[in-house]
């Protein structure tokens, strides 16, 4: 998966939607819920929308655990 980035996404500090999609294995209808659900945090940068890389990974890191419950 990470091998289909463009090699200078890997020292990036924000990354544009498709990218951050690649990155972390989702598609696009699931990454966009997230974002609205407020999970993940774009910002706009004129008529791009990126995505922080530390907040995509903080984000990442908070979502629920898979597996049986306690």
């Amino acid at each position: 998966m990470l091998n289909k980035l463009p090699p200078d996404v890997a020292g990036r500090l924000a990354l544009s939607i498709k990218e951050a999609c690649k990155l972390i294995g989702l598609g696009r209808t699931n990454f966009y819920k997230l974002l609205k659900s407020g999970k993940i945090t774009a910002h706009k940068c004129g008529r791009r929308t990126i995505v922080l890389r530390d907040e995509l990974e903080q984000a990442l890191k908070c979502l629920p655990r898979a597996g049986r419950a306690s």
